[in-house]
């Protein structure tokens, strides 16, 4: 692990998350493990952080590594569908394995419109295996629209047959990314995280508030979701990030 990395984790809730002083150390939303990722408009320092996220999380070497991870924001506006295409190329870019984007935000499918892709209509026909139903946006990446797990009223399937879908996508792709709402918006990030493997909470830098914060991850935990950590996106540095790299 690099010295900037560390840096930038222990510097996080000072510089990124709103509602400072510093809380003690018996502060839940501290003792979250953060990830602190760049904007995607930003230079390679952002690609660096979230290839070693990629690394952590996807490619361990230890034999337990999820396969199907959930990342969410705490409200209607986040950056879960930014980190979760960014993560999905970065995935895509370091694995010979298919990977495959799923936007499960039904009522909102930004993460379908950052790819140009129509999340409302099926590409071919109900019937068709699974893969057939989802975009291929790159040589070994896929993206499953929110009508892969939502119904004709355009509401997430219930848990039984949304974890049956999930085991089906499980079988057609090596790596799932699921975009979710937020978690103050409805309750269906709690719900893909309890039936997927684990899940990630998106925090805004410089935006969040730490107590919104802290009641989404309480939400996620309430639930029984295996949440991995927590990564600040859209951080921005009050020195230029090539010096940051070098500290």
């Amino acid at each position: 692990m690099s010295r900037n990395f560390e840096l930038m984790t222990q510097l996080e809730l000072e510089a990124g998350v709103t509602d400072k002083p510093r809380p003690d150390t018996t502060d839940h939303a501290a003792a979250m493990n953060v990830v602190p990722i760049l904007s995607s408009h930003a230079s390679s320092g952002g690609g660096e952080e979230m290839l070693r996220l990629i690394q952590r999380i996807f490619l361990s070497a230890n034999g337990s590594a999820p396969r199907q991870v959930v990342l969410c924001g705490v409200d209607e506006e986040n950056g879960s569908s930014s980190v979760c295409a960014m993560a999905g190329r970065t995935l895509a870019a370091n694995s010979s394995r298919p990977v495959c984007l799923v936007d499960a935000n039904v009522r909102s499918p930004r993460l379908s419109r950052m790819f140009g892709v129509d999340g409302t209509t099926p590409v071919s026909g109900p019937s068709a295996p699974l893969r057939d139903q989802c975009v291929k946006i790159g040589s070994n990446l896929w993206l499953a629209g929110p009508n892969i797990l939502a119904d004709n009223c355009r509401v997430l399937l219930p848990p039984v047959q949304l974890k049956e879908r999930l085991a089906q996508l499980r079988d057609e792709f090596e790596y799932m990314l699921i975009d979710a709402p937020g978690t103050s918006v409805c309750g269906d990030a709690q719900l893909l995280g309890l039936v997927a493997d684990a899940a990630i909470l998106v925090i805004e830098a410089n935006s969040t508030r730490r107590l919104t914060a802290r009641k989404a991850k309480e939400s996620l935990d309430a639930a029984g979701v295996r949440l991995l950590g927590t990564v600040l996106h859209d951080r921005s540095f009050a020195i230029p990030d090539w010096l940051y790299r070098n500290l």
